[in-house]
């Protein structure tokens, strides 16, 4: 029996990657959705603002972005990961 790492088991992405979807979850203040959009713009200025969907959560405490940027390395994905989460603001990048 081979056994194989979790590392070898992810799906590999190809970048460019088209369409690539990204859900930014964090506390609900009054710009909280326009302020994920404007930071993944700054670094993923293809981004189409007017597709984002804004999503509250059942309570009303939280919001969810969804938004797909053209994602062109890990290096990038990573940093709009590293850049989000460093502000306090979000509670998860899935």
């Amino acid at each position: 029996m081979t056994t194989t790492s979790k590392a070898e088991q992810a799906p590999k992405i190809e970048f460019p990657c088209d369409n690539y979807s990204m859900k930014v979850v964090g506390r609900k203040t009054a710009d909280y959705s326009d302020w994920v959009i404007a930071c993944v713009q700054n670094l993923a200025p293809d981004l189409q603002a007017h597709e984002v969907q804004v999503v509250d959560s059942r309570n009303g405490n939280f919001q969810s972005v969804r938004l797909a940027i053209c994602a062109q390395s890990e290096a990038q994905l990573k940093k709009i990961h590293d850049v989000l989460m460093a502000s306090g603001k979000v509670q998860m990048v899935i």
